[in-house]
């Protein structure tokens, strides 16, 4: 029996977990465990490849009984899905990946192969595996069993490269703090790679810390001052409001990718910190 994925045995269903670049063979000085006991489940090409083989089977559109665990829970799959906590959603991210995946190989020989397996080129949706892999080795002038044996294997290889490659893109990013001398940089960065779901809800929930922040330093600030308490009653209202928005944006984050770093600017952030945030009263 094929070994699961490092760290797949602690990913379920009720417990949403997604599956980042990685494996046993990949050095990381992090480890598949945080410290607060998160497990961070990882894939390497092997896997990749193992699973694309099985979808290879029936063929695309991949359902939700040809997908298999692993590949409707690549983090790059839930990054491009709309709602990357429903499974329907994440269904649809990861087919239109996988062909876009097969459309960009650009091998002339190992890309019309592909497309033909998979079952996306014109023709061979719903067609058995036996009819696309003879097609495949008839189009490349290879006798099939030469083609299932020696050709296939390679191809397969080639898509998964290719996914791995993609799921790099969204690898989990864990930093060490910046020592005292290194400069923090400029604001971040806003990339093609930072269009996700995972991103923008970061981002909102930074925009509550401060936002929440400065309702109480408004708020402070004006009671201070004769003649403005009413004022800073609405400052104390609106952190109030403010507060309840984080503490909704961090629990839909930690229910929907199941892990505790958050990423600011160039470091990141264990998410526990800004929860004990969010439940600090103000100072006498």
């Amino acid at each position: 029996m094929r070994p699961r994925p490092a760290g797949a045995e602690h990913s379920d269903g009720g417990n949403l977990g997604f599956f980042d670049a990685g494996g046993e063979a990949s050095i990381d000085p992090w480890g598949t465990v945080a410290a607060d006991g998160t497990h961070h489940p990882q894939v390497s090409v092997t896997d990749l490849q193992h699973e694309l083989g099985q979808l290879l089977r029936r063929g695309l559109p991949a359902t939700p009984t040809t997908a298999g665990m692993i590949l409707p829970r690549l983090r790059s799959v839930a990054a491009r899905s709309i709602h990357p906590y429903d499974p329907i959603s994440r269904l649809a991210s990861l087919n239109q990946l996988l062909v876009r995946v097969l459309v960009e190989m650009d091998d002339e020989e190992y890309g019309t192969a592909a497309r033909i397996l998979f079952a996306i080129a014109r023709g061979t949706r719903g067609t058995t595996l036996t009819s696309r892999r003879q097609l495949a080795a008839d189009t490349l002038a290879y006798e099939v069993t030469h083609f299932r044996k020696r050709i296939e294997p390679k191809i397969l290889d080639e898509v998964a490269t290719r996914l791995y490659q993609d799921l790099l893109r969204y690898k989990r990013r864990i930093r060490r703090a910046a020592s005292a001398e290194e400069p923090t940089g400029d604001s971040p960065s806003l990339t093609s790679g930072d269009l996700s779901h995972e991103e923008e809800l970061v981002s909102r929930i930074w925009q509550h810390v401060y936002g929440w922040r400065a309702e109480l330093i408004a708020a402070g600030r004006l009671q201070a001052q004769p003649g403005y308490q009413s004022q800073a009653e609405d400052h104390r209202q609106a952190a109030v409001r403010q507060e309840q928005q984080l503490q909704e944006l961090i629990a839909e984050y930690t229910q929907t990718y199941g892990q505790r770093l958050i990423q600011h600017g160039e470091a990141e952030y264990a998410i526990e910190a800004v929860e004990r945030l969010v439940r600090t009263t103000e100072a006498d």
